[in-house]
């Protein structure tokens, strides 16, 4: 393996890393700071409407059996939504640290050239083995609904007990920065 058989890992380590949260940059929080964090996961619930299907994106403010309860990235107030309507929900809660997952293991298949002719094993070993660690960690941090049920979701909700009684669904504000975080984001 040449240096650049080596350059050519590093590109297929980093598209690992990405694989899909639909969450706007900077909205989640780290996976140390997500324990104290008071603000839901981001969640994207998709809707049948009129032959196609529709999407509600926005933090996750509550859910229960009957309904989820989600303050969209467009800042229009709560929404809720049947549950029984939800073809599909994503969540996710926290940031993945599969960025640096896949730069450890690119350092690691850049290692492998001091090896000499064992090259040919161990580096196609670091590739493996970052795609599949970089895919694990991207993909550690989301929940889906199904198989997973509302109730088992709530716990990743502003209230994950419910609503409070007496809550006025307008009164409640993003997370501060989750508006300009959704607004930088494509």
């Amino acid at each position: 393996m040449s240096i650049t058989s080596a350059a050519r890992a590093v590109p297929l380590l980093l598209a690992a890393a990405c694989a899909g949260n639909p969450a706007p940059s900077g909205f989640l929080p780290s996976p140390k700071e997500a324990v104290r964090d008071l603000y839901g996961g981001w969640i994207e619930v998709t809707v049948p409407a009129a032959g196609h299907d529709g999407r509600v994106a926005g933090e996750l403010i509550a859910a229960s059996a009957d309904s989820v309860w989600i303050l969209p990235d467009t800042g229009r107030g709560t929404v809720a939504v049947a549950t029984g309507a939800v073809k599909e929900g994503r969540l996710v809660r926290y940031r993945s640290d599969a960025g640096a997952v896949a730069g450890y293991s690119t350092l690691g298949v850049i290692s492998t050239l001091s090896n000499g002719y064992f090259l040919i094993f161990t580096a196609p070993a670091w590739i493996i083995t970052g795609v599949v660690a970089s895919s694990a960690e991207s993909g550690a941090p989301i929940r889906r609904a199904p198989p997973l049920t509302w109730a088992e979701l709530s716990a990743y909700a502003r209230f994950p007990e419910g609503l409070p009684p007496g809550i006025d669904l307008a009164e409640i504000r993003p997370k501060p920065g989750a508006r300009k975080a959704a607004a930088s984001n494509p």
